[in-house]
């Protein structure tokens, strides 16, 4: 059995993998989403049916952050930090930020707002509390919420609802929890509820814990209450590119290992799976176990949690007996493959892109090489083909510029600018009358086609036809929730008396056209139907002598994927823990020096950094750094692959020799129980003088 499994793949580079795969017959197929933000996804899709939220600072008035780094790191980080930056600076937009940490945007903002991890939820709920309690909610999206059982309520008795769910959930029961003041979220949570429009952020910060998903719930009710969720300025559902592109013919057989999803009972709603526990289900090996295991873009024996027994997995031979890397620099997991592809950069390969427009109109560019690949390095978009071919089956294209071509003119409106050839010349395309989708949920729709009938218990209107029911009768004896595959067949949803596009389950719940605040699915699964705060186990368990080690990102360097570059390594090769005063006087830390974090599953030595720029209770370390290979700049030492980097004549001008340390072998491999994510935000060290 094969297993391939992919890091940072977008766009054409994941669109080429997994036509590959469908015509091989491979199933399991492995990503990364778990390590990066799988609760936020989850959160999200279980309410508004979509993921993938953008944030409209151009037309914003207030913005409210929790737990992102919007100027350094977030997701679609260039085109929104730009947008972010002319809201404050230009137009003058209060950004309030909730960060354990003074970021680099939490400094920049109105206001950082320190608060303990994991806490988030609690204080959107809070400020739901205020909102609701002093009637500045707005009406205006309620008719659109599910907050109870009955899918038929009026908005009055949804107001009186949500009232009711957060009624103990009071400012001062989150300053208990939270250590924000409760004065602090009843005057942010007055501004948010009266600006013309806001913008609600989350991250990593909010989201990478215990009942991370559910957090994320919470601060989509607080937008939504506010009739901030789909309105201009305010958090909106993203509109991105959607491409066609050429299509191989599937395999007859399609074989996989059940181990994408975490353990039996691990993770809820595995939507994203669970893709950092794949190494311990292989171990583990009752759903079987790889013959060969390929990766690409990604480093697991460095990036998951318990890194350490990432590596020893990976060298036994009896587990993964064979490994294939394509990678473009090597690094602690290519070290142990037993064959290494050599894979271009973005700047010497054919690409198209998908990612989120901050616009809310799709953008639709490509990427061209700029150079030619260096040395061996081919594009995988090229090897796929070749390799289909030495199997003996064909794809529908014959290399990465091919696919990027006939992408091109099989696109509506790309096809019609001039296809490829427009690309090439110009790079991007947008239709010039299209109209940002604010408001989509209020179209009204025709629910008058063929085979579409009215779910009685939902109200929803769906198509028989497309699910698994095998007649008219059977799909309404067995209702919508009860059918098979009904929501491929949604069309919308009845809200008084009309039928509305509302918000449709395009991801893998099953949910009616409302916002899903009462969610049936979570009840299935024994969790709280309404967002809810659920306090962190081993946070609560803490003693005297313990802290939360919580990491973070920078703005110059890409995960795993960067350390190599002179240029970037130079301005950041190092990252001591941050430690607050007060904590370290208490263990007699001094700035400088050098500190052990150790918790149960590993420890690692570093130097503190003494700020008060974090909290208390807390120490941070960024990752990135602390490489065993990562070539002379990136690890110190050359690796055993001669990249010539010994013969560049700036190799004699290093000058630091620092390179940090590497926080992952002391986070443990763990998932939130909601959505599988790994939960890099909850580990309990103890600290002390090294």
């Amino acid at each position: 059995l094969f297993m391939y499994q992919y890091g940072r793949h977008k766009a054409s580079q994941a669109a080429t993998m997994y036509d590959f795969m469908a015509a091989y017959g491979t199933k399991t197929i492995g990503n990364h989403t778990s390590v990066c933000e799988a609760a936020k996804w989850v959160g999200q899709e279980s309410l508004w049916g979509g993921m993938y939220d953008n944030w409209d600072y151009d037309n914003t008035d207030f913005v409210l952050n929790f737990g992102s780094n919007n100027f350094e790191t977030h997701t679609n980080h260039i085109p929104t930090a730009q947008r972010l930056i002319r809201a404050v600076v230009d137009r003058g937009v209060p950004l309030y930020t909730f960060d354990v940490r003074l970021s680099n945007t939490a400094a920049k903002s109105t206001e950082w707002v320190p608060i303990r991890p994991g806490t988030d939820g609690v204080v959107a709920l809070a400020m739901v509390n205020v909102i609701m309690n002093e009637n500045l909610y707005r009406k205006d999206h309620f008719k659109f919420m599910r907050v109870s059982e009955d899918h038929y309520a009026s908005v009055d008795e949804k107001i009186a609802a949500v009232k009711r769910h957060v009624e103990k959930l009071t400012p001062e029961f989150a300053e208990k929890e939270s250590s924000v003041p409760a004065d602090k979220i009843r005057d942010i949570a007055r501004q948010f509820a009266k600006a013309d429009s806001a913008c609600l952020v989350s991250y990593r910060g909010a989201v990478m814990h215990y009942h991370g998903a559910d957090n994320e719930r919470a601060m989509m009710l607080l937008a939504a209450v506010t009739n901030n969720l789909d309105r201009a300025g305010g958090r909106v559902m993203g509109v991105g590119a959607g491409w066609n592109h050429p299509k191989s013919q599937p395999a007859e057989l399609h074989r996989g290992l059940d181990i994408n999803d975490g353990f039996p009972g691990e993770a809820a709603f595995p939507t994203h799976h669970v893709s950092h526990r794949v190494f311990d289900m292989i171990k583990d090996g009752h759903e079987g176990r790889p013959q060969v295991y390929w990766w690409s873009c990604y480093n697991p024996t460095y990036i998951n949690g318990n890194n350490a027994s990432v590596t020893e997995i990976f060298k036994d031979e009896t587990l993964m007996p064979f490994l294939i890397t394509s990678t473009i620099v090597y690094d602690e997991s290519s070290s142990l493959a037993d064959l290494i592809l050599p894979d271009t950069t973005y700047l010497e390969r054919w690409d198209w892109e998908d990612m989120v427009s901050a616009n809310q109109i799709a953008e639709f560019y490509l990427r061209q090489p700029t150079i030619k690949p260096l040395g061996e390095a081919r594009c995988q978009g090229d090897v796929w083909p070749e390799l289909a071919k030495r199997i003996g089956f064909e794809l529908a294209w014959k290399d990465k510029e091919d696919f990027v071509r006939q992408s091109c003119e099989m696109t509506p409106g790309v096809k019609e600018a001039g296809g490829f050839e427009h690309m090439k010349q110009y790079g991007v395309w947008h239709d010039p009358d299209a109209k940002p989708n604010y408001g989509f949920f209020e179209t009204v729709v025709d629910v008058g086609g063929e085979g579409i009938i009215r779910d009685e218990k939902t109200g929803v209107y769906w198509n028989w036809k497309k699910s698994a029911a095998e007649s008219e009768d059977e799909a309404k004896t067995s209702g919508y929730l009860g059918t098979k595959g009904a929501k491929n067949g949604y069309v919308a949803q009845d809200i008084d008396g009309t039928a509305y596009l509302a918000y449709p389950p395009n991801t893998k719940f099953t949910k009616a056209g409302y916002l899903d605040f009462y969610s049936d699915n979570f009840v299935s699964k024994g969790l709280p139907a309404f967002p809810t705060y659920t306090p962190i186990p081993e946070h609560a368990a803490m003693g005297d002598n313990d802290l939360v080690l919580t990491t973070y990102k920078t703005a110059v360097h890409t995960h795993s994927r960067t350390t190599h570059c002179k240029w970037l390594v130079e301005m950041k090769h190092d990252n001591p823990a941050w430690i607050n005063t007060k904590t370290a006087d208490a263990r007699g830390i001094k700035q400088g020096d050098s500190i052990r974090v150790k918790s149960d599953t590993g420890e690692f030595v570093t130097t503190a950094h003494v700020t008060e720029g974090i909290i208390p209770g807390i120490i941070a370390v960024s990752h990135s750094l602390g490489r065993k290979y990562s070539g002379v700049y990136g690890s110190g030492e050359s690796s055993p692959i001669d990249g010539g980097a010994k013969a560049d004549p700036d190799a004699k001008n290093i000058w630091w020799d620092k390179h940090g340390t590497h926080p992952n072998v002391a986070i443990p491999n763990w998932s939130d129980p909601i959505s599988g994510t790994q939960r890099w935000m909850d580990t309990v060290v103890q600290v002390e003088k090294a």
